[in-house]
């Protein structure tokens, strides 16, 4: 084995807006913003906040059979 596995529960919140709109028969495109915030979780070892926050914008195109 090349490394050692790590794993862990990280508590937070999200809070986001998006929106979808038809543009053609059975198509359509979206876009999202979310804001993630999972700051409030410490790591084990140090105690130390970590500091985790981020802005995500997804955007797609959907097809409709």
């Amino acid at each position: 084995e090349t490394g050692a596995e790590v794993t862990a529960d990280v508590r937070g919140w999200t809070r986001g807006a998006g929106a979808e709109m038809g543009f053609a028969p059975n198509w359509s495109a979206k876009i999202e913003y979310l804001y993630v915030d999972l700051a409030s979780s410490n790591f084990v070892i140090t105690g130390a906040s970590n500091g985790y926050r981020f802005g995500l914008i997804r955007a797609g195109v959907n097809y409709r059979f």
